[in-house]
């Protein structure tokens, strides 16, 4: 009987200590992780609850993350400034620098947002916050190199006709060329996590061209995938993948968007007919968000008309995954009320607002995942 009590008084101080643990621990962290949701749930509510909104009304350049992920930082045209803001456009709002910068048509940050490339009509710059200098001069085409700080661009020998391939401190400084090119009408676009880069031609429709690999350290360019019309790229996340845009045939309107693994150089059809440049990767590399424009004329060339500013599309937004080519509206056309040119897409590191300038005007906008 005296083995039989203690038996039932240690399991009653067991039952006892689990009734604890889960009503006054375990309890405690499931409401934690629901206050947690909650307060996410609030951020969101404090927000324009607008699926869609507009955060400046126009004239916006060089869209990004900010550093830490955490906020958008941007170039306003109409007040000569640089901002720093969070997702909601309002709540935080920070000016880093006044700078006139006239036309500018492009702005590429650096990996520590601190410095930028930019492109003043035929000249190109380097920036840092309140201050530019002017880079080398006969070049098209510039970017940076993830690692090392430096920079690769194309230089026009006037006297030769030689055009190159080259890198160089930010400044220009302590330059070394790496190549010849056939043409400087080229793009060049660093491959994320790694120390080499990429370029192409620039896009045509009248010109076939694929991607080349730039090696930096020794070997010879590399050419990957097919000769394709109107070749344009956007490199995923990892590097690994990569989104490829062209025309179906010379001189036509008729767009493809691939999914291709470098590696193997296969390609996906993604069945929806739009430019890499509308386009923007998840986190994980395994879907893509694109807007599709739905407005191509007949006797439009792309993507010549669209480069040259001839055109400007009205486009839909879709979710699609890369390796099955299954795709999803992202956005409902109801929630679309004027006609958007989307380019320069940015995801949050949550993947829950999507931001993007209208091409048409440069008006910022935010679109609720």
């Amino acid at each position: 009987m005296k083995k039989v009590f203690i038996v039932s008084m240690v399991l009653l101080f067991l039952a006892g200590n689990f009734y604890f643990a889960y009503n006054f621990l375990l309890k405690e962290k499931d409401q934690a992780e629901i206050a947690s949701k909650e307060e996410k749930d609030n951020k969101k509510n404090n927000l324009n609850l607008e699926k869609l909104s507009r955060l400046v009304e126009k004239n916006v350049k060089g869209l990004s993350l900010s550093e830490d992920g955490g906020k958008i930082q941007y170039y306003n045209a109409n007040d000569k400034s640089f901002w720093l803001s969070s997702f909601d456009g309002e709540s935080i709002k920070k000016k880093l620098s006044n700078d006139d910068f006239g036309d500018v048509d492009k702005i590429i940050w650096n990996k520590g947002k601190q410095e930028a490339l930019l492109k003043i009509k035929d000249s190109f710059y380097f920036y840092r916050f309140g201050e530019k200098e002017k880079l080398v001069k006969n070049s098209r085409s510039l970017n940076w190199i993830n690692f090392d700080q430096k920079i690769v661009y194309t230089y026009n020998d006037q006297a030769s006709g030689k055009k190159t391939l080259n890198i160089a401190n930010p400044d220009g400084s302590n330059w070394k060329e790496i190549a010849m090119v056939e043409s400087d009408e080229i793009v060049i676009s660093p491959i994320p996590r790694s120390a080499k880069s990429s370029f192409w031609s620039y896009p045509s429709a009248f010109v076939k061209s694929n991607l080349t690999i730039i090696p930096f350290v020794e070997g010879e360019l590399e050419k990957r995938g097919e000769l394709k019309f109107g070749a344009d790229y956007l490199w995923s996340n990892e590097g690994d993948k990569f989104l490829r845009s062209s025309v179906s045939q010379e001189g036509g309107n008729n767009l493809v968007l691939e999914a291709c693994e470098l590696k193997s150089d296969k390609c996906l059809n993604l069945n929806l007919p739009t430019l890499a440049s509308k386009c923007v990767w998840t986190n994980n590399d395994k879907s893509v968000y694109c807007a599709m424009p739905t407005n191509i004329k007949r006797d439009s060339v792309m993507p010549n008309d669209y480069l040259s500013n001839k055109i400007y599309t009205k486009d839909s937004f879709w979710k699609l995954n890369v390796e099955s080519a299954k795709k999803e509206k992202a956005i409902d056309e109801k929630y679309l009320k004027e006609e958007l040119d989307v380019t320069n897409l940015i995801l949050s590191p949550n993947e829950d607002f999507l931001f993007f300038i209208n091409r048409k005007n440069g008006g910022l906008f935010r679109i609720i995942l």
